[in-house]
């Protein structure tokens, strides 16, 4: 236990929550006991990559000697013969034994890229049927070999233009996510000029090769995997160069190209979990509009996950379910959709039936965001009988663990749901209320307005569903940065209690500990980020202390969500401890500035002192505002137009920075441009030799290759 000194929590609180621990400890070892739950050891991990045993392929030697499985020659007396002549030989030719040398290198070499290429094609076909990147960087570590990496640049792209946009996007991801770290730039460079070179051969198996590279281009362009640079100087031949970046300046140099060059290969369902959601949603959306069924069952086909179908299912039915009171009509016509698609094969019993066990599973905790659900589910389940997707023999109607009844529902609902905050609202009111409270919150972390957030629940006037903003709150800022998360918790500050009551907020955390295990699927480090949440709102006085050990009763004992509870009870327990949940999110929510402040304290440090650019570097990283980079180097020129003497020193650190991936090509080009397109301003501010001192700083880029020639003066 924590010592009590300095720690946020009291003895007796911080006793209350090691009782309450214990008893769910207790009570998941007696759950285990009584499943049979027995806990085996792991068989350690198979090597992806085994060595593999090169042996002789067992032909005959030079001169006929013996290989394996072979005689031997006629000549041969069984000793092993000398592998080179001896110099004091009369017949020895040195340039015969270069050639030999030479021959033998060259083989060696040839082999190893041999051996690469097949181990980067089961790394890339592993790797579209996975989507796992982590692994794929583990692979490509484990090769080593980092001079080879331009072979799975280009088989990675060679095979994503055969397959499907769902390949394409995840080859497009993967180079963004493996560049630099594990893919040195100047490989990446290289894989592309091969793909270039090879656009001709590339265009027999794929006859639109040329167009799709473009895209791949452009993307990596965009993605800041490939310098500008590059769509200016393509590689090749001039035929193919030309057409190529033609192409190029059509996609870049478009009216919001960037942001359609982002979605080139569409979401990208399938190659993530929440855009695949995202995709069937749409899908779903769409259907509820138009009805149209044919339209929805290729919208299905073209995603292309089969083995995800179940998702379909658990959303079609949370649908009806939420429709079942208001819009019967629908809620049928999606029963149907279903129906429709499971006679046509195209969703499997196996995929029905999973997709029929995930929402009877988890409608508890369904209940606790919409009352009317089992009602709305006891209403569903009657159409899913009557469309015949429940028949004795079929594997879905096993899959069911029980029939919910409207006797049953009428008489347990709301006792069974645990504690309901008072004042719940009408059941088709809950989806509304999700999407309003969804745009309000997606508004927020654009405008920073508390005072518009209270405005917009407010004029809900559903006080009864505002822990469902809590935790829609919480969970839309998971995924993003510190600065939205730090946006939320000033929210649950500044809306207590005059909004958000202690009992709304301590009702949507509870949703949000029963939703743990679901919510890792889609943040690994939800968890963590969950402690966090729970114990800044403990130490902005947005919750007791108490709430810890009471919020566990309604936690499942083998839940994740008593990892978050344990884990924020030690935070608030260690000394020091508030503080720490206080700056948790290192001040994310920091204006733009603020950010221009902290940015201009970097450069004076740096010239002031030793004109250390690692040091330089590790103190912008520190701040992560990459998206604010372009700022520097604004603030690096007028650095040099206000103190000539150091505009050497502000050459060096922007050349720097960009060596260092600090700044990406994009940010280098974005805030240049900035200061070119601003050239009279800053005359007026720093005087006429400022437009020579950015002539000479873009001259120098321009040489060094971090800087393009259209940017100079």
């Amino acid at each position: 236990m924590a010592s009590s000194i300095g720690s946020f929590l009291t003895p007796e609180q911080r006793a209350a929550l090691d009782s309450a621990l214990a008893e769910k400890e207790k009570e998941n070892a007696q759950k285990a006991r009584e499943h049979g739950h027995h806990k085996s050891c792991s068989a350690d991990r198979k090597p992806r990559h085994s060595g593999k045993v090169h042996g002789g392929t067992g032909g005959p030697k030079k001169a006929g000697g013996g290989g394996r499985f072979t005689w031997g020659s006629i000549m041969t007396d069984g000793e092993k013969q000398p592998g080179a002549m001896d110099k004091n030989d009369p017949n020895y030719d040195s340039e015969e034994e270069k050639h030999n040398v030479l021959r033998s290198q060259h083989q060696k070499l040839k082999d190893e890229v041999t051996a690469y290429k097949d181990e980067v094609l089961s790394i890339v076909e592993e790797y579209f049927s996975s989507g796992d990147i982590g692994d794929v960087a583990e692979s490509l570590e484990d090769l080593g070999m980092p001079g080879f990496m331009h072979y799975f640049v280009k088989r990675l792209v060679t095979l994503a233009l055969d397959r499907n946009n769902r390949e394409r996007e995840m080859a497009s991801v993967a180079l963004s996510s493996l560049y630099a770290n594990v893919i040195p730039p100047d490989q990446v460079q290289k894989g592309f000029g091969a793909l270039v070179d090879s656009i001709g051969d590339l265009v027999l198996d794929v006859p639109d090769a040329p167009d799709l590279l473009a895209m791949f281009i452009a993307r990596a362009v965009v993605d800041d995997v490939l310098p500008p640079a590059f769509a200016l100087r393509v590689p090749g031949s001039p035929e193919a160069a030309a057409a190529l970046k033609q192409k190029l300046e059509g996609h870049l140099g478009a009216r919001h190209g960037a942001e359609k060059v982002l979605r080139c290969w569409g979401s990208g369902a399938g190659m993530t979990y929440q855009d695949t959601k995202d995709s069937i949603a749409r899908l779903l959306d769409e259907f509820s509009a138009s009805s149209d069924s044919e339209e929805a069952s290729r919208c299905l086909r073209a995603l292309n996950v089969p083995f995800f179908h179940h998702e379909a299912v658990k959303q079609a039915l949370h649908r009806a379910i939420e429709a079942a009171a208001a819009n019967a009509t629908l809620a049928q016509s999606l029963v149907g959709l279903l129906a429709r698609l499971v006679q046509s094969g195209e969703v499997s019993p196996a995929q029905l039936s999973k997709g029929l066990s995930r929402v009877s599973d988890n409608l508890e905790d369904t209940a606790l965001d919409n009352p009317g659900a089992k009602e709305g589910y006891a209403a569903v389940m009657e159409m899913v009988k009557a469309a015949g997707l429940l028949d004795g023999d079929n594997a879905a109607a096993r899959a069911l663990p029980h029939t919910i009844s409207s006797a049953s529902i009428t008489s347990t609902n709301g006792a069974a749901n645990g504690s309901v905050v008072p004042g719940g609202a009408a059941p088709h009111s809950v989806a509304a209320f999700k999407a309003a409270s969804a745009a309000a919150i997606r508004e927020y972390f654009d405008s920073s307005d508390v005072g518009e957030v209270a405005r917009r629940l407010g004029e809900l006037d559903e006080p009864g569903m505002l822990h469902i903003f809590v935790k829609q709150a919480v969970v839309a800022s998971l995924d993003r940065k510190d600065r939205e998360r730090e946006l939320v918790s000033q929210a649950l500050a500044q809306l207590s209690p005059a909004v958000l009551s202690t009992d709304v907020v301590g009702a949507g955390f509870a949703r949000l500990l029963a939703a743990t295990d679901d919510l890792v699927l889609d943040c690994p480090d939800a968890v963590h980020l969950l402690s966090l949440f729970l114990g800044r709102a403990i130490v902005d006085e947005v919750l007791p202390p108490a709430y810890l050990a009471q919020v566990l009763k309604s936690v499942h004992a083998d839940s994740l969500g008593v990892g978050v509870v344990k884990a924020t009870g030690a935070m608030l327990s260690a000394r020091h401890g508030a503080e720490r949940l206080t700056n948790a999110w290192r001040g994310g929510a920091q204006g733009l500035d603020e950010v221009k402040a902290q940015i201009k304290g970097v450069l004076d440090e740096y010239v002031a002192g030793p004109r250390d650019v690692s040091e330089a570097a590790r103190c912008l990283t520190e701040l992560g505002v990459p998206g604010y980079h372009h700022q520097v180097v604004v603030s690096a020129c007028e650095l040099a137009f206000a103190t000539p003497a150091s505009e050497g020193d502000v050459v060096k650190l922007l050349g720097g920075l960009s060596a260092a991936n600090v700044i990406s090509a994009t940010q280098m080009a974005k805030g240049l441009a900035r200061v070119k397109a601003s050239l009279s301003e800053e005359a007026l501010d720093y005087g006429p030799a400022a437009r020579a001192a950015y002539a000479r700083i873009a001259e120098a880029g321009t040489k060094a290759g971090w800087a393009t020639a259209d940017l100079e003066a």
